[in-house]
């Protein structure tokens, strides 16, 4: 697999973070080329379908008029000097561990209102699951193609609200997953599809309000993440059993889940597994 694609003149991998003098190695930079459940890759490391046929995602190749290191730079550092207590609780609670975890409790509000059998309830988490790795994958196959440098990297001054990860900033990863997230579970549950996506919409923009990413970043990753829950969803659409009866069953009775947040609470999971 090739990285070298990215046209800018500054890459993520050749700029030092504020307080050190070496150029950073990434958070398992080798993920863009690990399984896929719905996609393939060719000869040349290219995506396809299942089938074979080439896939161009919905994801714009940055070009150096994109402004990150100026116009989009400028936002964020903007945004960062005016947060309010609501943006910095928004920013702790999608920022502080892995948004899969936050996005657990939603699943299961969803599927505890709608009283979803056992069987439906494990076919909507594989679905959700398997679409959000591969997701991932194809994120940071375009983190490490793009090679675009955090907002600290451009400016060492800046002081973002949260710790800048270690890769690159485009896309951001919350948000490929926020859309992914928001195809898949909108599917299922379309009366609530308003309220899924207003999350979804949180979980992005939280990353403006951390400082860690530029609005392309998000703009750009939600159209990623939102093209490939739909491509999965092209994928099992026609799923059967034995009697040619579909497993992918639509929940179309409103029936007003109280999707979290707020309350801005992190779910500890670890404090009942010991």
């Amino acid at each position: 697999m090739s990285y070298n694609c990215c046209i800018l003149k500054n890459r993520w991998d050749a700029i030092p973070y504020p307080e050190s003098n070496l150029t950073p190695i990434g958070e398992t930079p080798s993920a863009g080329s690990w399984p896929l459940y719905y996609f393939k890759r060719d000869v040349n490391g290219g995506f396809t379908d299942l089938n074979g046929n080439p896939i161009a995602f919905n994801i714009k190749t940055p070009q150096q008029s994109d402004g990150f290191n100026t116009i989009e730079l400028q936002q964020v550092i903007e945004a960062s000097k005016n947060l309010t207590e609501d943006q910095k609780t928004i920013a702790s609670y999608w920022g502080l561990g892995v948004p899969q975890n936050q996005f657990i409790p939603t699943v299961q509000c969803l599927i505890n209102t709608y009283l979803v059998p056992p069987t439906l309830a494990t076919r909507i988490y594989s679905v959700l699951y398997t679409a959000l790795n591969d997701a991932m994958v194809i994120c940071w196959y375009y983190k490490y193609a793009y090679q675009i440098p955090r907002p600290v990297q451009y400016n060492h001054n800046f002081t973002p609200y949260l710790k800048t990860p270690m890769h690159p900033s485009y896309p951001a990863g919350h948000s490929v997953f926020a859309g992914c997230v928001d195809g898949i579970l909108s599917f299922f549950f379309p009366k609530e599809s308003s309220k899924i996506t207003n999350l979804c919409n949180e979980c992005s923009i939280s990353r403006l309000y951390a400082g860690v990413h530029y609005m392309l970043d998000l703009s750009e990753g939600h159209k990623l993440g939102l093209d490939i829950a739909n491509r999965v969803l092209e994928e099992i659409r026609n799923s059967k059993d034995e009697y040619g009866v579909t497993v992918n069953i639509i929940f179309n009775q409103y029936k007003d889940a109280n999707l979290m947040p707020p309350p801005y609470k992190q779910i500890d999971y670890c404090g009942g597994c010991r």
